[in-house]
């Protein structure tokens, strides 16, 4: 994992990011303080966008990367040149500003959806992901073999 500034970034980086946090204005979360917004850019140059959906009973609830991810694999788009994740905290900050400097990492399911995903395309590759908070005062770039290194992997899926 490498911590680097947003300025640092390519204009497509940012981009994606930007449209990241818009996909996150759309969150319904009724129990927490927490949101996410991602945006998945296939190789093709579709990109994806989801959104955290929180429900009482938290095992119905849908991840904004899973839902990226799934709206991608309906259009059978299987490759995937990067995920952008953008974290936000409802007034939930140290100093009662609202903001937080806090990254919001994908749970442990999404880690595995993703590792799984990696190998859906033609290419095989592990999926490059960019984390950071709703300000982007704080950005983590890794990939989907980092987040989950030793993730199962069953061969149910090779024809």
């Amino acid at each position: 994992m490498q911590q680097i500034n947003f300025s640092e970034l390519g204009e497509k980086e940012q981009s994606l990011l930007q449209e990241a946090k818009g996909a996150g204005a759309r969150y319904i979360n009724k129990k927490g303080t927490r949101h996410i917004g991602a945006a998945l850019l296939c190789d093709d140059g579709k990109v994806y966008h989801g959104v955290s959906i929180r429900r009482t009973n938290t095992s119905n609830s849908t991840c904004a990367e899973r839902m990226a991810l799934d709206k991608a694999l309906f259009d059978q788009n299987y490759d995937y040149a990067l995920l952008a994740i953008v974290g936000f905290f409802d007034n939930n900050s140290a100093d009662g500003s609202g903001k937080s400097d806090q990254l919001t990492p994908p749970c442990g399911t999404c880690r595995q959806i993703l590792s799984e995903a990696q190998g859906y395309g033609i290419k095989n590759r592990a999926i490059p992901i960019l984390l950071t908070n709703s300000d982007f005062s704080l950005v983590i770039k890794t990939d989907s073999q980092e987040l989950l290194p030793l993730a199962y992997k069953a061969d149910v899926y090779k024809k």
